[in-house]
Parts: C-alpha cells; sequence; structure tokens
C-alpha cells in the first residue's frame, strides 16, 4: 500500500525511469516548440494533487528537450492563474494544470468570474480523476456517516466546514452533504488542499472533503476519520470506507475532482497532439501510471477532443448542482 511518504518517493523514481526507452518524440521539436522552459501554471497552494504533475516532468524534458516548470499561483478561486495562462501568447510556453474546481465549478458559483473554459483554452489532456472523501476530526466521537448527520444536526451552525476555495469541488461537494442532510455549518476556505485537510486534524475544522491519496498519512496515524468515498466503488487506498450510495444518500455517484492540462486558445494543434500523445502513454503503462494508481488515482487517457468532451459535460452536471444547492456567490 502506498503511503505518503513513499509516494513522494515513489513519483522521484517514476519520474527518471519513465524517461528510459521513449523515441516517438525524442528531442524534437513540434513547429520550433519548445525554444525554451514551459510554465505549467497550478492555479492552487503547493501540495495536494496538482503536484503529481512532478511525476510527468523529466519524461517530458527527455521527449522535447526543455525543462517543464510547475509554478504555483494561488488566490481568487484559482482565477488568478487560469487567467494568467489565457492572457498568455497561444505558444505553448504557458500552460494551465486545472482541476475542474477552477475551471468549471468557480466559473458556476462565482457571478463575474473572468474564467470561460470553452473561450479561454483549448484543452490538451486529462491528467488524472480521484473521488471526494469525507473525513472529521476525530475529536467529534462519531465513527459513521449517519452519526456524523446525527451530531452535525443537533448542533446547527456550530461545526466547521472548509475547502479549497469558494465554487472549488470541495466547497460545492459540501454544500450538496448539507443540503441532503438539512446539516449546517460555516464555510471555512482555504488557498489549497493540504491547509484544509491539516485544520481538520489540527480541530480548527470538525469535517471536510479531501482526497483518499492525499489524505492517507492523516487517516493511518489517527489524525482524521474517513466516513464516505464518491463514486461507484470504494477507493483502494480506502477500502474500508464506504461509498455514500452504499450508506443511502444518492446524487454523489459521478461526483470526483479531475486534473487536466490546457493551453491558451489558439494553441497549434499540432502540439497539443504531440503533447497529448506522450501523456497517454505515461498514463496508460509504465512508472507513471503504477504510482498514480497505487495512490488511488485514476489516470486519463483521453484525446483532446473528449478531453472537451468530459470539460461540457461536467458544465452541465455540476451547474445542475449549482442550481439545487442554490450557491452563488458575487465576485
Amino acid at each position: 500500500m502506498t503511503t505518503r511518504r513513499n509516494f513522494m518517493a515513489l513519483a522521484g523514481s517514476a519520474g527518471l525511469s519513465a524517461g528510459f526507452g521513449q523515441t516517438a518524440w525524442s528531442q524534437s521539436t513540434i513547429d520550433g516548440w519548445p525554444s525554451r522552459a514551459v510554465r505549467v501554471i497550478s492555479p492552487t497552494a503547493t501540495g495536494g494533487p496538482g503536484q503529481n504533475f512532478r511525476l510527468y516532468a523529466d519524461n517530458l524534458k527527455n521527449t522535447f528537450g526543455q525543462s517543464f516548470v510547475l509554478e504555483n499561483m494561488p488566490g481568487a478561486s484559482g482565477s488568478i492563474g487560469c487567467m494568467t495562462v489565457a492572457r498568455s501568447e497561444a505558444d505553448g510556453h504557458t500552460l494551465l494544470l486545472a482541476s475542474n474546481s477552477h475551471i468549471v465549478l468557480a466559473p458556476l458559483v462565482i457571478s463575474g468570474s473572468p474564467v470561460n473554459v470553452k473561450r479561454d483554452f483549448d484543452p490538451i489532456a486529462l491528467m488524472f480523476t480521484f473521488p471526494f472523501l469525507l473525513v472529521v476530526n476525530p475529536d467529534l466521537g462519531v465513527k459513521t456517516l449517519d452519526e456524523f448527520v446525527a451530531y452535525a444536526k443537533a448542533r446547527p451552525g456550530q461545526l466547521n466546514w472548509g475547502s479549497p476555495g469558494v465554487g472549488t469541488g470541495g466547497h460545492l461537494v459540501t454544500e450538496l452533504l448539507l443540503k441532503k442532510t438539512g446539516i449546517k455549518g460555516q464555510h471555512v476556505p482555504y488557498p489549497g488542499t493540504t491547509q484544509q485537510l491539516l485544520a481538520a486534524a489540527a480541530g480548527t475544522l470538525q469535517f471536510t472533503f479531501d482526497t483518499p491519496g492525499n489524505s492517507k498519512g492523516l487517516r493511518d496515524s489517527g489524525k482524521v476519520l474517513a466516513l464516505a468515498v464518491t463514486g461507484d466503488k470504494r477507493s483502494n487506498t480506502a477500502p474500508e470506507v464506504p461509498t455514500f450510495k452504499e450508506l443511502g444518500y444518492d446524487g454523489f455517484d459521478d461526483l470526483r475532482v479531475a486534473n487536466g492540462l490546457l493551453a491558451p486558445k489558439g494553441t497549434s494543434p499540432k502540439l497539443i497532439q504531440a503533447f497529448n500523445a506522450e501523456i497517454v502513454k505515461m498514463n496508460s503503462s509504465g512508472a507513471v501510471h503504477d504510482t498514480l494508481v497505487g495512490a488511488s488515482y485514476e489516470p486519463g487517457v483521453m484525446s483532446p477532443q473528449d478531453y472537451g468532451a468530459m470539460i461540457d459535460r461536467e458544465l452541465e452536471q455540476w451547474g445542475a448542482i449549482v442550481r439545487e444547492t442554490g450557491v452563488q456567490i458575487k465576485s
């Protein structure tokens, strides 16, 4: 079983080993790209699932001959990082590594959001997906989801819950839980998933949604307790945790976080296709694939066109959840 500590060790070895034996685009450029280091901007704080890009970076350098540098740029529910990329030259040297929280959910929730994924970006590749995991501080004394719901309903408005920002997946999936159970609590947004998870372990938050992989270390040490997971199956890194569906709570089966790579609108399709081919190759088999799966991520193997179609479906799906929960934030 992959732990948080040895996951980072595996990540380093995966990044090195993935580069061997690559020949398809080896040390070549695509219409002159890349001619310098490529900035890959993640619109969230350091830590959390976005750091998995480092698994791919060494292999991409070996393939295309330039460094791919991950840069965290949090703020304004992801819009600062997203718009930095959107306003960049469409030459492939500034790319966006974003979750559906940043490119789908936040623009649906925040009125006046400057981000428009269809207008601003061309999809490159789906990197990976993963479910939401509901965790609580163990001092609550609850052991099951039903016990937690009863505990929270007996203390309306007294419990704090967190998210990695207004309009993110963690925000909306919690609002959906509140709507379906009648729980009332206080929302405390954080700049990233790691920060909110640590707050739950410290007792600043009483409950929050995180990911199976990111929370494993704190779960194993008893600092947080997992009660339920979204999706249609249990997580392989938390097989003891039932799905919401198993526990009789509908509406959580298709909810997941999706991290993908996007380029400014108008980027060369030839460049996008070459980049996509490398991501799909790494995600299909080998060290990167195995490391992701071992940490409860599902690697993406979609074409750019299929990833774009997935974004369209998520706009519809999460739009329905926004309407159901009534969440709307004025910018």
